[in-house]
């Protein structure tokens, strides 16, 4: 095959990319070859293969042969075969390995190959490049492959069908569904009509995106340009109608593909029953199993582990159980994901010597316990305060080589938080930096809050301090924890200035926020510093709502000021908010001690008469 140099973008591309320098040494093989034989042997740890000239010349030899590759490191060796004759093979003849290393998913070895093939002056094919641009997609790097796309139109190259779907599918896989529309669109007045695949990867994208109305427009496109979806087109946009709890809409597209002849698959039924489930829709799920059933599909593992985690979600173990009997009976045997889901149902019910036979059983049964079996059986411990149980299946799944993570850790904080233990909480907080897991918001949450219900204020204020110092990104849900500990606490002044502080974070004051620090004001009972955050939460655009009133006009009752309190509850009548069970039971107190108060017989009749 001829050597010469090609278009310098391809050039520039190739050299761009930070991809490996192809060296033997990265493989594990070694090779010799003999000019004598056209012969040459790889050596590997494991095997010794002998490749003939003849199986490079005639592509169907090599296609067999390709396809009896066992791993990249022999197909590494048949390529330095390959660039070792003279003359070199077609650049054919290599696509036809690198699609094959492709297969294996080694996405980066491929590019350093077609790279080290380039060095030598094959010039690249169309497909040498679909290639290329499909490693890159794989890789999470669509926009490079954006630009091979270009590359190719600028050497003069046509661009393939597959090579449009190949980037329009990366873009939709990336979340760029728009990127992708406009590429597809953009393509087709080059004369790249959308075939299946355009619209199965934009559908794909769409309902991933939660844009699920868009992709049935997009079917209905389909429909309109002659191009037939397929069951796996109609499986995506169901599962999606599913999971938004649109089951008539789904059901509708159910029929509609009956009727145009495409059968349903394992994966159709799988997903309806998942969304019938999700809305307790018992009985179109059973009948849905029967229909499968019916015509020949047989559910498989993930179909009963559905049905199970459904039936415990709802508290109907018995019903699991069956299903589980059924299961076995059918000749499936339960995964990890079914026994997770039975042992979550029993921890639900706090039935936990049930939940610890069921996770014996699954060890009998050599299915192998994972971090969601731990977190699961943890949480459930810690429910019923048994936190020396928890503790105790930490070191266990720890010596079993699992590592915890941050749900193991903040549901062992909320643990010992509940047991008013909240010291052995925030040690373990600080425990969590040397398994490598960062506390998340919930748990930041749960520490504050067990801290300051315990009455650890200053070990509360203290550890807040630390999260911002290490920059925990916090949110307006912890500052609301720290006020309402605060205010619980007395401490209204380091309320104030916290409040005052949180416009220059980047925090947006909201009516619960408001309604702590009212609350903690009219405690101390400073009701005009409270007063004035009714008239500041008007001014900032957040209106105050039925629990700031009732609050504030409570803490007016509590200091006698019925004046005030006349006034705020007209206010609250004129807005329709209605008095809570606190509100009403301090006017009725003070009417029955204070009957011949003209001014409170006044203030029951303005709300009840």
């Amino acid at each position: 095959m001829p050597r010469f140099p090609i278009t310098g973008s391809i050039s520039c591309f190739l050299h761009l990319q930070r991809f490996p320098t192809l060296s033997k040494s990265h493989f594990y093989p070694s090779f010799h070859f003999s000019s004598s034989s056209y012969a040459f042997c790889t050596h590997s740890t494991s095997s010794s293969i002998e490749i003939h000239h003849d199986t490079i010349i005639n592509r169907t030899h090599l296609l067999n042969y390709i396809r009896n590759l066992k791993n990249v490191d022999t197909a590494f060796n048949f390529f330095q075969k390959m660039v070792s004759i003279n003359p070199l093979p077609s650049v054919k003849d290599f696509n036809l390995l690198f699609g094959f290393i492709v297969k294996m998913k080694h996405y980066t070895t491929t590019i350093s190959l077609i790279k080290h093939l380039y060095s030598l002056g094959v010039r690249p094919d169309v497909c040498t490049l679909n290639i290329v641009i499909n490693c890159l997609c794989r890789l999470n790097h669509t926009d490079f492959g954006f630009s091979v796309l270009g590359i190719m139109f600028k050497i003069g190259l046509e661009p393939t069908m597959v090579t449009l779907n190949t980037v329009v599918n990366g873009l939709c896989v990336e979340g760029d569904v728009a990127r992708a529309i406009w590429l597809a669109d953009h393509m087709e007045n080059m004369g790249f009509r959308w075939n299946i695949r355009t619209f199965g990867a934009i559908i794909n994208g769409l309902c991933k995106m939660g844009d699920t109305s868009a992709a049935i427009e997009c079917l209905k496109k389909m429909s309109e340009r002659n191009c037939e979806a397929n069951v796996v087109v109609y499986n995506t946009i169901m599962d999606s109608l599913c999971k938004d709890r649109l089951l008539s809409e789904a059901s509708r597209l159910f029929s509609e593909m009956s009727s145009k002849g495409i059968q349903p698959t394992l994966v159709t039924y799988n997903g309806l029953i998942q969304g019938f489930c999700n809305s307790s829709r018992w009985k179109d799920a059973t009948s849905l199993l029967n229909e499968m059933m019916h015509v020949g599909i047989m559910p498989d593992v993930k179909t009963f582990s559905i049905l199970v985690d459904a039936f415990c979600k709802e508290g109907m173990i018995s019903g699991a159980k069956s299903v589980l009997s059924f299961m076995i009976q059918m000749g499936e045997e339960p995964n990890v994901v079914t026994y997770n889901s039975l042992l979550d149902g029993y921890c639900l019910q706090n039935q936990m010597e049930e939940a610890m036979k069921i996770f014996n059983l699954m060890v009998r049964k050599n299915c192998l316990p994972t971090n969601v079996t731990y977190n699961l059986l943890i949480n459930g411990w810690c429910k019923i305060k048994d936190i020396d149980t928890a503790i105790s299946l930490l070191g266990e799944m720890v010596n079993k080589g699992l590592h915890p993570d941050v749900v193991t850790f903040t549901t062992l904080i909320g643990g010992f938080c509940k047991v008013g233990k909240p010291l052995a909480a925030k040690e373990l907080f600080f425990t969590m930096n040397k398994f490598g897991q960062v506390p998340n918001l919930q748990t930041c949450a749960i520490i504050l809050d067990g801290l300051f219900k315990c009455h650890f204020h200053s070990e509360a204020m203290s550890l807040f301090r630390e999260m911002e110092i290490i920059n925990l990104d916090l949110d307006i849900v912890i500052y609301n924890i720290m006020l309402d500990g605060m205010c619980k606490a007395g401490k209204l002044s380091d309320a104030r200035r916290l409040l005052s502080c949180m416009p220059a974070k980047g925090l947006k004051i909201d009516a619960y926020t408001y309604n702590t620090m009212i609350r903690g004001l009219c405690k101390e009972g400073l009701l005009d510093d409270a007063e004035e955050l009714i008239v500041e939460m008007e001014e900032k655009d957040c209106p105050p709502n039925k629990c700031s009133y009732n609050v504030f006009v409570q803490g007016l009752l509590r200091k006698c000021d019925i004046s005030r309190s006349r006034k705020y509850l007209q206010i609250m009548k004129g807005k329709g908010f209605p008095l809570d069970a606190t509100t009403m039971e301090l006017i009725i107190d003070f009417f029955s001690t204070n009957k011949e108060d003209n001014a409170l017989q006044d203030l029951l009749q303005l709300k009840f008469v």
